[in-house]
């Protein structure tokens, strides 16, 4: 499998150097409106194309839904996620309970849209579904922040899944990993802030050299199913 050099940048600002995925990230957080979407992406494939390089751009309304999606090199969309949870401060976006996981020579890429990077069962599944890479990209209003966001989401997710994850936000942005495979044993490959661009690597070859992860307990998912259900 082929290494993962990660650039974060700027919307349409030229990618880092010798990187071979980029994310945009703004400084609002905010997501492209529905109105917008289908030039907003046009323009996202003809950059990914022209620089040869995997992109994710910035969240967008499609249909309703909010929604995130990766591009290939050759300008083609791979796979789009639609936000599964509401988001309390976007009432009239649609919710979906559509999961994908998007395989490339890097490893298999799955995204979570917004608050969704929250409720642990999403990645959870997205893991099960074979997800070695989670790209995580929201907004957070300066009055919700605090690093209890950044513990119960892309670092929670990380650990208990052993997944690589990227975190994109207008607060922080991040890459967390397994912890045995962090120099620090903290968690992080990159530790949280907002300066861009940022760059990382990432190499799933190496979650094979970890032990596996816990799974569910079925016996006690099947006496609580009711409860984990509501």
């Amino acid at each position: 499998m082929n290494d993962l050099f990660l650039g974060v940048s700027e919307p349409f600002a030229s990618p880092a150097w010798n990187c071979n995925m980029t994310i945009f990230s703004n400084s609002s957080g905010g997501f492209i409106l529905e109105k917008d979407s289908k030039e907003y992406i046009n323009k996202a494939c003809k950059y990914a194309k022209h620089y040869e390089v995997y992109l994710v751009p910035e969240r967008f309304v499609l249909l309703g839904y909010q929604c995130m999606c990766l591009i290939s090199p050759e300008g083609k969309v791979l796979g789009a996620q639609k936000c599964i949870c509401r988001n309390e401060k976007e009432p009239d976006i649609k919710k979906s309970t559509e999961l994908e996981v998007i395989s490339t020579e890097f490893g298999s890429v799955a995204m979570c849209v917004d608050v969704d990077v929250y409720r642990p069962e999403i990645s959870r599944v997205a893991a099960n579904m074979g997800a070695q890479i989670l790209i995580c990209s929201q907004q957070i209003h300066d009055s919700d922040y605090n690093n209890g966001l950044v513990s119960s989401g892309v670092w929670n997710a990380a650990q208990s899944n052993n997944i690589f994850t990227i975190g994109i936000t207008n607060a922080f942005n991040c890459v967390c990993a397994p912890r045995p495979m962090t120099r620090n044993n903290d968690g992080f490959l990159v530790i949280p802030n907002s300066k861009i661009p940022l760059t990382a690597k990432i190499s799933v070859d190496e979650l094979a050299k970890l032990p596996p992860k816990l799974c569910l307990d079925r016996k006690l998912y099947a006496i609580h199913r009711q409860e984990l259900i509501n």
